[in-house]
Formats: structure tokens, C-alpha cells, sequence
């Protein structure tokens, strides 16, 4: 049976993280260590201050999304904190905290902005990272990210493209607001990063608040139950 093999880490005495000694990573901020362990090298001070910003944009949004609600409700039958976190987890999905990985896709391809938007409107579509079922105006989470990443000099082709996406849409349908996972995919794909971490990246920042409501619940009665309306024959 063949042994498991890995770029990433090792363990023992002188263990390392993608090459740097482990005592040296917990020396690291936590988003550094987080770059570092997801793309095999240390972020530059303006990966680093951007990187920041954005898991912290995602660290938590309320009672009533999926996830938490999942997660809160599985702690009220009496589960295990890692049980409920993991249910929380386990309900992100395309349309909850997956739209990073879809408009990641979506920008990183060759079409342009106008190629795009009238394939999605052809295949009835939502344009992932485009319109949100809180923010009409503006997402502040993503024009904050956006404003940081213009200070810091990363801002650049794929956060141009989600805009002219933006606009485009909005000449041929509506008026769209650029969220959270919009503005986190187009400054990611500016850095270099590939799709198949767009997922992932919510799940890091997502999981401590997670955990936050799952110790909340802990204290609330047991066997949450919502009222339900039979309306069968």
C-alpha cells in the first residue's frame, strides 16, 4: 500500500509549512500563515493587508442564512460543537459563499464583459458575484475590499472586468450591486489564484463565526423547533 505524500506540511521536531520551519509560522500572522499554507509562499505586505481585510469581510452576516441557521439549529438537538459547525459548513454552497469559486470562473475566462452577460441572460442564468438579496445601492463589504485594493495597487484587470460585467448587465436588464464574493473574486483572480480555492476561502472565514453562534446556542433551551404549516390534502 502506497504512503501518503505531500507538499504541504510535516510534522515532528522540525516540522515545517511549505518549507518554513512551524516554530517560524507561529511567528506569522494567522492570514499570512493562511496564504502561506494555501499558496506555498509568504504574501507580500500588500497581499497580506488585502488578504486580511477580505477573511474578515466574510467573518460572519447575521442569524438568518443557511449556514447558521443549520449550525444552530443541529446544536439544539444536543450535538457536539464540532457536529454543528460542521452542519454549518456542509450548507455553504453555490448559492451561500460558493458565488466566489462561480465568478472566479466567470472572470478568469477568455469572453468578455458583453459575451457573458448575454450567455447568462440566454440560459437564464444569475451572474455569480452580481445582486444581493440585502444591499439595493451597494454592498459596503465589497466597496470597502475594493477601496483597499485601489490604495494598495492590486486592483486591476478582473476587478475592471466585474465592473464592466456590472454595467453591462445593467444596460441589458438591471441594475445589479457587485457583492461580497463578486469583489473577493475579482481582487483574488488579480493575485493570481485559481477558482478551485474560491470555496474554500469562505469556509476559513466563515468558520470562526460559526463556532461564535454555535457557543451562543449552547446556552438557549434545547430542540429549537420552528412552526411549520401543513398544507397537503
Amino acid at each position: 500500500m502506497s504512503e501518503w505524500e505531500t507538499s504541504i506540511s510535516s510534522s515532528g521536531e522540525d516540522a515545517v509549512v511549505r518549507g518554513e520551519l512551524l516554530e517560524d509560522v507561529m511567528d506569522m500572522d494567522f492570514a499570512d500563515a493562511i496564504w502561506l499554507v494555501l499558496r506555498g509562499e509568504e504574501p507580500s505586505d500588500g497581499e497580506s493587508e488585502i488578504f486580511n481585510t477580505i477573511l474578515s469581510s466574510c467573518i460572519d452576516h447575521g442569524i438568518g442564512n443557511p449556514s447558521t441557521v443549520s449550525a444552530r439549529t443541529v446544536q439544539s438537538g444536543g450535538n457536539d460543537m464540532n457536529a454543528s459547525v460542521a452542519s454549518g459548513v456542509l450548507a455553504l454552497g453555490d448559492k451561500h459563499g460558493g458565488a466566489i469559486e462561480g465568478a472566479m470562473e466567470m472572470l478568469q475566462q477568455e469572453d468578455g464583459a458583453e459575451e457573458i452577460v448575454e450567455g447568462c441572460l440566454d440560459r437564464g442564468e444569475k451572474l455569480p458575484g452580481i445582486g444581493h438579496k440585502v444591499y439595493d445601492e451597494e454592498d459596503p463589504r465589497a466597496e470597502k475590499i475594493f477601496e483597499k485594493a485601489e490604495e494598495l495597487g492590486i486592483a486591476g484587470e478582473h476587478v475592471e472586468k466585474i465592473r464592466r460585467i456590472q454595467e453591462e448587465f445593467a444596460e441589458r436588464k438591471t441594475r445589479l450591486v457587485i457583492n461580497v464574493d463578486g469583489a473577493i473574486a475579482s481582487v483574488m483572480s488579480d493575485l493570481g489564484w485559481e477558482p478551485e480555492l474560491g470555496k474554500g476561502l469562505f469556509i476559513i472565514a466563515r468558520t470562526p463565526g460559526l463556532v461564535a453562534h454555535v457557543r451562543e446556542e449552547m446556552d438557549e433551551e434545547d430542540f429549537r423547533r420552528e412552526e411549520g404549516e401543513y398544507i397537503g390534502d
